[in-house]
């Protein structure tokens, strides 16, 4: 039997949320306007009505591509005997990238993870989650490459280098636990069948181990050096892509910089990202592109005009296939049933 969590509770949650996402709509604000104040918005808006369109078929291909294989890779990351379909986790990752262009926090995350998790019960909503973690080291690690070469073609300011540090201290420390997790996992779920008993500490174990379980299911890709390195070469490969897609970009709007720009533009925008953003990180997309592309000397017009573009072009054709998964889901799942699910799962983890 179904219980609804009190009145009070519920009405926390909902401020909570609401108060999220407006602390997310604040800080895009905030970048754009830090963005767009020094520039001129109709030479801007110019810039954009004389781009190259011939350029945008091979944009929406690439970019298309992308997503191919992101799901791709996610789809890779589950076990054997519980991996979804490709079909599956397109559409997750789909409307998962259209729910990010509605909410702050890369909200859209979770709810991708509630929609795979659903349709796999051996690996559920935790071990979902754990396959996106895994699936952010992966990112984090190839940015870390993309810094180096960044590093090495142009003089970045300060802030780009020491958040670079961090991120490669960080890296490697976040794999290693998520491997001493899958370790600790398999060691538990030999002592499974020893917690029977009913007091809370059993309770607590027993709990302890199945969460550790469910979450050690999407971390199969650790568990093998050769699937580990077919992951890792799917990365960068998928990550060269994003590389083009800036690049493409620029020549659509007549920008004489270097391949080289392309990759510090996007290694701005990655670190940027990682800071709390608005749905569709506007604002986000505005500063660190500007910002990138001020080492190059493009003029602050031309910059924000390409990131508007790009941040709005993202939008636009992500929305576009997102509603096209939730409308042709192929049995995928239920929007009610997924928001539902992840509703309950947000009121059991509470405090």
């Amino acid at each position: 039997m179904r219980t609804e969590p009190p009145a009070p509770e519920r009405s926390s949650s909902h401020l909570r949320r609401w108060s999220y996402m407006l602390f997310g709509v604040l800080v895009g604000a905030v970048f754009l306007y830090l963005t767009a104040r020094n520039v001129n918005l109709d030479a801007a808006a110019a810039a954009i009505y004389a781009i190259n369109g011939w350029w945008m078929v091979p944009l929406a291909v690439i970019y298309i591509l992308t997503f191919f294989l992101r799901s791709l890779r996610w789809q890779l990351m589950f076990p054997d005997d519980s991996r979804p379909s490709l079909r599956h986790t397109i559409d997750a990752f789909m409307i998962g990238k259209v729910s990010n262009n509605f909410l702050p926090g890369r909200v859209g995350e979770l709810i991708r993870a509630a929609a795979i998790g659903r349709i796999l019960p051996k690996v559920g909503l935790t071990g979902s989650l754990a396959t996106i973690v895994l699936e952010k080291v992966f990112d984090l690690l190839a940015v870390i490459l993309l810094l180096g070469i960044a590093l090495l073609s142009a003089p970045l300011p300060s802030w780009i280098s020491n958040t670079g540090l961090a991120l490669i201290a960080t890296a490697p420390l976040i794999l290693l636990t998520l491997v001493v997790v899958d370790k600790v996992s398999a060691r538990a779920s030999y002592a499974s069948e020893n917690g029977a008993g009913l007091g809370v500490v059993d309770r607590v174990k027993r709990l302890t181990r199945q969460t550790l379980q469910k979450f050690s299911t999407g971390l199969f890709a650790l568990r093998s050096l050769r699937h580990f390195s077919a992951l890792s070469a799917l990365t960068l490969f998928l990550w060269f892509w994003e590389v083009i897609i800036i690049y493409i970009c620029l020549q659509a709007f007549s920008i004489p910089v270097p391949f080289t720009a392309a990759i510090v533009a996007l290694v701005f925008l990655c670190i940027g990202t990682m800071l709390p953003t608005a749905p569709g990180f506007i604002g986000t997309y505005q500063l660190f592109i500007v910002a990138a592309l001020q080492l190059y000397a493009v003029p602050e017009t031309s910059a924000f005009a390409l990131s508007v573009f790009l941040n709005l072009f993202m939008i636009v054709l992500s929305s576009i296939l997102g509603a096209v998964a939730i409308v042709l889901d192929g049995g995928l799942f239920n929007l009610k049933q997924v928001l539902s699910s992840l509703s309950k799962s947000n009121s059991i983890n509470r405090p």
